[in-house]
């Protein structure tokens, strides 16, 4: 390792770019062994892997959208088992693949150029050929009208491919339709790590008419302000999902795009530092309740270079700051 690098993960080791969406390089200097790989082994082990599953569902969450706005209902036909079975927001059920795609045929000869948005909110596992996944469906008709409704589906792992086997939609009604930050709502106010030595101090606030959230972190030391740094948190219409802008204070910055998993947001994380090099991670922010919640950066790479996961933090509210 070259004396520029072990500087730079010296440096990295003390820019503390934390939640909710920043990439927190501390104590990260490479370390491997026996210990350490066995330990992650056994965690593998006892929880398996669905990214590629994941990957597939979201991949029939695409296709879906795509069909659905121009008009294809065949194609959507074709995403659900021969078996299936669908009950729409208004509990009319729909039993099999041919009353399904009629009925989205239906939709689409009553309702020409109408679109949807997919939002999803989780997916969860029961065994490994069934998971279930929950989100939100936004159709907007062509002359602007909108409607909403949460979904559930059933996906079914069949001669070694996902299909769909069940669906059911519920009325979807929000305050504040078009306030996509909403569930980022429990954030506002002020946060500090339970123990001092963990992290900086950070306060979330509202900014522009609730469209954005800004959250300010600063790391203290002696009573003195030794870093401070911020992000802006907001919607991108293009991708349908919460982003995030970062801004370091020795000068890097960087984005990030937030999926939300039950009580978890889990945030894919690429910045640039002030001196050029390229870091990725995923940070997932668990809540606990609405005055904790914990962090952790995983998968992180400086330059291509993997580095240790980071060690989760507890947050606590400060009482009085909401």
């Amino acid at each position: 390792m070259t004396n520029r690098f072990k500087g730079l993960l010296l440096r990295l080791a003390l820019l503390v770019m934390f939640p909710t969406s920043a990439i927190l390089f501390r104590n990260c200097l490479p370390v491997a062994g026996a210990a350490d790989s066995s330990a992650k082994s056994a965690a593998g082990a006892s929880q398996p892997n669905h990214d590629a599953d994941e990957k597939a569902f979201r991949g029939t969450a695409d296709e879906f959208v795509k069909a659905f706005n121009v008009g294809d209902a065949k194609t959507i036909g074709a995403e659900w088992s021969a078996d299936a079975a669908y009950i729409d927001e208004d509990g009319q059920v729909f039993h099999g693949r041919d009353a399904i795609e009629k009925q989205y045929a239906q939709l689409f000869k009553d309702h020409p150029g109408a679109t949807v948005t997919l939002f999803i909110d989780s997916f969860r596992f029961f065994g490994p050929d069934t998971a279930v996944e929950r989100g939100i469906a936004k159709v907007k008709t062509k002359d602007g009208k909108s409607t909403a409704a949460r979904y559930n589906v059933v996906h079914a792992r069949r001669d070694g491919k996902w299909i769909m086997v069940a669906g059911h939609d519920v009325p979807y009604v929000s305050e504040l339709d078009d306030d996509h930050l909403h569930e980022l709502e429990w954030l506002i106010g002020s946060w500090k790590p339970e123990d001092k030595d963990a992290g900086p101090n950070m306060t979330f606030e509202w900014m522009g008419g609730r469209n954005f959230i800004k959250d300010t972190y600063t790391t203290d030391k002696n009573g003195q302000t030794k870093l401070s740094g911020g992000q802006i948190i907001g919607w991108n219409p293009k991708l349908a999902k919460i982003v995030a802008w970062r801004f370091d204070p020795e000068g890097g910055f960087g984005n990030d795009v937030w999926t939300k998993n039950g009580n978890k947001w889990v945030t894919e994380a690429t910045a640039t530092l002030h001196e050029g090099s390229d870091a990725t991670a995923v940070n997932t922010i668990t809540k606990i309740d609405g005055n904790h919640f914990t962090w952790q950066s995983t998968d992180r790479t400086l330059d291509g270079v993997q580095l240790p996961d980071a060690t989760p933090v507890k947050m606590v509210r400060i009482q009085g700051q909401k």
